[in-house]
């Protein structure tokens, strides 16, 4: 049994970690979503993950940043990009390119 606790400890650190990207992705999906409503754009796929690295927020401390994309569209006649920017489990920026009015 004592063989076997290393491998229960990794699995288990790797299945937490797994758990709370999910809901990091949950979150920036619904957050993309809102923007969108307020926009009065039509939020198509889902989303693509970019990247993830740290980063300094503006009290200096180190976090962990995840990017997001995601398309949207105001009539139908062309994609238009957009990213969501998270720190850890929150959201911290929604960016919505360009886009006709």
């Amino acid at each position: 049994m004592i063989d076997l606790a290393p491998w229960l400890i990794g699995l288990a650190i790797v299945a937490l970690v797994w758990w709370r990207q999910m809901g990091a992705r949950a979150t920036a999906r619904r957050a993309a979503q809102n923007a969108c409503a307020e926009a009065e754009v039509t939020f198509i796929d889902e989303l693509a993950f970019k990247r993830i690295g740290l980063t300094r927020d503006s009290h200096g401390n180190w976090r962990l940043t995840r990017r997001y994309g995601f398309e949207f569209y105001r009539r139908g006649d062309r994609r238009y990009a957009g990213t969501v920017e998270m720190y850890g489990q929150q959201v911290r920026h929604v960016y919505m390119g360009p886009r006709p009015l």
